[in-house]
């Protein structure tokens, strides 16, 4: 080999070699493993723990008195069947709306009547008013007359 490559060769062996020993401190040893391990659960205590959760046959053996989605399919479809569907809610509204125009119309008839009872009780009323204003005038009149009548008399005497 030639001596320039092999100084290069050197050169970038010593480049590696820097960069490793940069990263070795920050790996982890053997006593840090083992102090990392020692919290872990062994297999005995993974055991224990395991070991009051119910098994897969015990789960389906809970789960059968449980309806299937098709029961609950069936249920849901029965308890929807007596309810009104949509077209015989809009045919409800319909009518509702239909007897609401004709109430209103019944109403608009029975307040027309009233109003006309009302406008012949104000025109009776006011007939009455000026009828008793006369009653009054001609009152007044055979009072004073009657007034004069006595007045003479007394005058008389």
């Amino acid at each position: 080999m030639e001596p320039q490559p092999l100084e290069e060769v050197v050169r970038n062996v010593d480049l590696r070699l820097t960069r490793v020993e940069q990263i070795l401190p920050t790996l982890a040893t053997k006593v840090n493993l083992q102090e990392a391990i020692v919290p872990l659960a062994t297999k005995v205590e993974l055991q224990a723990a395991i070991a009051p959760l119910a098994t897969k046959v015990e789960l389906q053996e809970a789960m059968a008195p449980l309806a299937t989605k098709v029961e609950l399919q069936v249920a849901i479809a029965e308890a929807v069947a007596p309810l009104a569907t949509k077209v015989e809610l809009q045919e409800l509204r319909e009518e509702m709306r239909h007897d609401g125009e004709r109430t209103r119309r019944h109403f608009d008839v029975v307040a027309e009547r009233l109003e006309g009872h009302i406008r012949l009780i104000a025109e009776g009323q006011v007939f009455l008013q000026s009828r008793l204003e006369d009653v009054r005038t001609e009152l007044k009149a055979d009072i004073a007359q009657i007034d004069r009548r006595v007045m003479r008399l007394e005058a008389a005497r």
